[in-house]
């Protein structure tokens, strides 16, 4: 396995627990907030906005790049 596989595999797998907790979220009377959630109480100080920004920014050079 190459480095690069690894680290597909391993977005990859990050993305499929993201989407598991998501789901879990989504149950009624589940404590777990959604993404949603999660990304609007982020959004909700400037400094936040910026960090959404930026990660947001990371995401774009490094996957959509090439």
């Amino acid at each position: 396995m190459t480095p690069h596989d690894a680290t597909i595999a391993f977005y990859g797998t990050l993305f499929l627990v993201g989407l598991g907790l998501e789901f879990v979220a989504l149950r009624p009377g589940s404590r777990i907030p959604t993404f949603g959630a999660v990304v609007g109480r982020i959004g909700h100080t400037r400094s936040g906005r910026v960090g959404l920004l930026a990660g947001w920014a990371w995401l774009g050079l490094h996957f959509f790049a090439r």
